[in-house]
Formats: C-alpha cells, structure tokens, sequence
C-alpha cells in the first residue's frame, strides 16, 4: 500500500503479463527453431554459376606469345569476371563457415 493505494491489482496482472509472455518462450522454441532454419535459407547466397569466358587467342611471333588488341581486351575482361565469381565463392563460403 503505497500513498493510500492497493497496488496489489497493477502488479498482478505485470506478473500475468510476464508469466505468459515467457511461457510463450518457453513454448515456442520448436516452432522458433523451423523459423531460424527458413530465415537462414532466406538469407544463404546463392552458389554463383561460372562466368562464361570469351576465347582468347595467343600468336607465336618473333621467338614469343603475342595478342591482338581485341583478344587482350577479351583476355582483360575474363580476368575480372573470374575475379567477381572468386569473389562471390568466397562471400558464401564465409556465410557457412560461421559458427553457429
């Protein structure tokens, strides 16, 4: 009794409130799990597809391999999209190597 009140009914139903809310908890759990699993798969990356790479020809000149300017363009941008894809192998990789 505080101030001429009954506080009695006020941390009673605070007391309901918390009693279901972790029961609830308590419960759930199960049904919590199913949840984490699906949000996990929601969130996965996707295994990446090979990039497709352009041909590249080399010519044996002068003792050495040289390229013409398109085919060191060609060769330039096969670089790069094998770099994106290690990129994204190594992205999804690091997705399932955390611990759980």
């Amino acid at each position: 009794m505080r101030n001429g009140r009954n506080s009695t009914p006020l941390l009673t139903a605070i007391l309901f409130l918390a009693l279901t809310l972790c029961s609830g908890c308590a419960t759930g759990k199960a049904a919590t799990t199913a949840e984490i699993e699906r949000a996990i798969k929601a969130v996965a990356p996707e295994t990446p597809s090979a990039p497709v790479l352009e041909p590249v020809e080399f010519q044996d000149r002068d003792g050495g391999l040289w390229l013409t300017y398109n085919d060191y363009r060609a060769l330039e941008r096969n670089v790069i999209a094998l770099r994106e894809y290690a990129a994204r192998l190594e992205t999804a990789i690091a997705f399932y190597r955390e611990d759980k």
